[in-house]
């Protein structure tokens, strides 16, 4: 077993672990790690529920956990207000997602390095959402504020798109700017600026952003042609958007993954920082840092449920079927973008992390004076059982769905049953339509918000 040695004034190698650390009160946290075990209401639980159309069930579980202080509580506040929008509770949640806003904005950014997570493991930094889940935010603030008709969803749409933007600035590659270009919230602009009968280049604008982002969404080409021509909707007539959420969203489960050239750079980076941080701006010694050989560490990796559902089936009633919804934004894609983009890093600080553990180990071995095979048997067995207590930080926004999906479909003046069926990858519906039913006004959008993690659990008309 190596471990990381700094040669002393007096030329004796000593272990390096920063003094903020004190070792054998990190060895006593072996014992209290080890022995937390999770009670109680779980995320799990609140996620198996929602799929099954329990919404009710699926609220009190995540009320329960988000007034927990802990980890977990983040998570299911943002898990909530995606339950509350389902529930019809639209208010709620554009209050819910807007405090969620403003708290992730003024939250201090956790740095690489920071100290909690070299000492315990990630789980221990503060939660943060990805840049794409950032813009995603303000899309679902948006959804919340067309479900609610409270006028802001115009705002939140800009917000989202200007947030895009300047995250896509600071992209330090093109594949990971790619995460930040999302069509939702240009795709909602547009269809806002088009019902004014006025901001037909404004619409034109966000449909075309929506075109360039997503080329596969092929409506946009008739959106473009539509407010190209300067038209809403024929006269008499009014416009419904179903605005589905398709599919099991992207969560994070625990595996393993082996240790890469960059990783250990990054490592060797991190543990040289921790070392200038205890010992000042001197770098004499640092060349004789040495990493310990970890083949694998415990990392996140995305996991997507498989559900049946691959889009929803429009239709009048029981009779003309409109269509089927069309994929607008990938979410699962974007979180395994996102994770690949940040793998590299997640390794780094693990193997760090062993690094600084095993030399604490060492330096509390020689406190208690342990030397020969005795010093080499507790620090092999107090370094494992640290390690062993280790956690990969599968925190996640779990309630987005698969896949946004949109279809447009303009209706005469009036009320209208609508159906609404759960189809399969070879177009054909597999259970029972839900009925639904919508107003549709001259010259206005009227917006449908279906939730169907794996069918058809729950429709959101706006009041009027």
């Amino acid at each position: 077993m190596s471990f990381p040695f700094r040669q002393s004034p007096q030329g004796l190698r000593r272990p390096i672990w920063p003094r903020r650390f004190t070792p054998l009160p990190l060895l006593a946290a072996i014992v209290f790690f080890a022995g937390c075990r999770a009670t109680g209401p779980q995320l799990i639980d609140a996620r198996t529920a929602f799929r099954q159309g329990d919404l009710q069930t699926a609220a009190e579980t995540l009320e329960q956990l988000s007034q927990q202080r802990g980890k977990l509580r983040t998570v299911s506040e943002l898990d909530l207000a995606m339950v509350k929008l389902a529930q019809g509770r639209s208010d709620e949640a554009e209050s819910d997602l807007r405090l969620l806003r403003d708290r992730f904005d003024t939250s201090t950014r956790v740095g690489l390095d920071d100290a909690a997570s070299l000492a315990v493991d990630d789980t221990k930094r503060e939660f943060q959402l990805a840049g794409y889940e950032q813009v995603l935010l303000r899309s679902m603030l948006a959804i919340t504020a067309l479900a609610s008709d409270s006028g802001d969803a115009g705002a939140y749409c800009l917000q989202a798109q200007s947030l895009a933007n300047e995250l896509t600035a600071e992209a330090k590659s093109d594949s990971e700017a790619k995460t930040f270009s999302i069509a939702l919230a240009p795709y909602l602009h547009g269809t806002l600026r088009e019902a004014t009968h006025q901001n037909y280049d404004d619409a034109l604008r966000s449909f075309r952003l929506v075109s360039a982002i997503e080329p596969s969404f092929l409506p946009a080409a008739e959106d473009i042609a539509r407010v190209g021509d300067g038209v809403h909707s024929r006269s008499g007539h009014g416009v419904v958007y179903v605005i589905a959420f398709v599919g099991a969203g992207p969560q994070l489960i625990e595996t393993v993954a082996p240790t890469t050239t960059q990783s250990l750079q990054i490592a060797s980076t991190l543990v040289r920082h921790v070392s200038l941080n205890e010992n000042g701006d001197d770098e004499s010694d640092n060349d004789t840092i040495v990493l310990p050989t970890i083949a694998e560490v415990k990392v996140p990796q995305v996991y997507v449920p498989p559900t049946q559902i691959s889009a929803v089936g429009v239709s009048i009633g029981q009779g003309p079927f409109l269509g089927a919804t069309q994929p607008l934004t990938d979410v699962a894609r974007l979180a395994s973008e996102r994770l690949d983009a940040e793998m590299p890093w997640i390794i780094g600080r693990a193997v760090a992390r062993r690094a600084l553990k095993e030399a604490s180990v060492s330096a509390a071995s020689n406190m208690i004076g342990l030397n020969g095979n005795a010093a080499s048997i507790f620090q092999f067995a107090a370094a494992n059982a640290w390690a062993a207590t280790e956690n990969a930080d599968t925190r996640c926004w779990s309630m987005l769905p698969r896949e946004f999906q949109v279809l447009r479909a303009e209706l005469p003046v009036g009320k209208h049953a609508i159906g609404l069926s759960p189809l399969g990858p070879t177009g054909q519906a597999f259970s029972a339509s839900h009925q639904s039913s919508v107003e549709i006004v001259d010259g206005r959008n009227t917006y449908l918000f279906v939730f169907a993690p794996e069918s058809i659990v729950s429709v959101v008309t706006p009041a009027r």
